[in-house]
């Protein structure tokens, strides 16, 4: 093998030389153009997944401002203040170059009211409080007879509840779709649980034990008086393992 001549290993030296100083001055200009002009400069936002929240809360929220240096803003520090909104489940921020922000969130979505003196707390399926109103303008079910203290957005009310077949009674009933067919939950003895539904119908559902059988059976009942079209005005659950129909007739 031909060794290198000193001349060819000089040029060999100085060609890297070159092309050193060659990556630092494109590496300079890039820092350049990304930081000291305004080409990177943010001037378009863009929401998606938003149905609840408004753009302009979820904007603020994620501390990102038009005409800011979009390399200069904190993805993850967004994605962190967007998801203390009550509201958020997840947040994704994405930079799309030159100039877009894209902020892509999920929504919690309200599943029933907690009655709590004179307000209600809207809740979703996870139990986290999303907001307080004093009324029920969204007609969600309501529950009522839970002992809820001093619940504010953002907390969970199942961190409040002692009993697992309390929460199941909530998260299965929605599951087997009874949940939004339901008017009221009364909750105030739990060994004398009453449920109205939408459509008139009374629940007798008895005591809080095995929810997740009762709840199955129930939905059972509701497709079959449905399906035969039975004028039913109440369902006693609490009568023995057979339940019983009492119809208008």
């Amino acid at each position: 093998m031909k060794k290198r001549s000193r001349v060819e290993k000089k040029l060999r030296r100085r060609k890297m030389f070159f092309r050193f100083v060659l990556l630092i001055f494109i590496f300079s200009l890039l820092i350049m153009l990304a930081f000291k002009t305004t080409f990177f400069n943010i001037n378009n936002i863009k929401v998606i997944g938003n149905k609840k929240m408004t753009y302009d809360n979820l904007v603020n929220a994620s501390l990102i401002k038009s005409g800011e240096n979009i390399f200069k803003v904190s993805t993850r520090t967004g994605e962190k203040a967007l998801k203390n909104l009550p509201y958020i489940k997840e947040a994704k921020i994405r930079r799309k170059l030159p100039k877009t922000i894209i902020i892509e969130v999920d929504e919690r979505k309200e599943i029933a009211l907690i009655k709590n003196i004179s307000t209600f707390l809207y809740i979703d399926i996870d139990g986290y409080v999303l907001q307080a109103k004093n009324n029920n303008e969204d007609k969600l079910p309501i529950i009522v007879g839970l002992n809820i203290d001093n619940l504010k957005p953002s907390d969970n009310i199942y961190s409040q509840i002692e009993n697992k077949e309390i929460i199941d009674l909530i998260t299965v009933s929605n599951s087997l779709k009874i949940l939004p067919e339901i008017e009221t939950i009364d909750m105030t003895d739990n060994n004398n649980i009453n449920i109205t539904l939408n459509n008139g119908i009374s629940v007798a559902f008895g005591g809080i034990d095995n929810v997740k059988y009762k709840l199955s059976f129930l939905s059972k009942i509701l497709k079959d008086i449905e399906e035969k079209e039975i004028s039913c005005k109440m369902i006693l659950m609490n009568k023995g393992e057979n339940p019983i129909i009492i119809t208008d007739n």
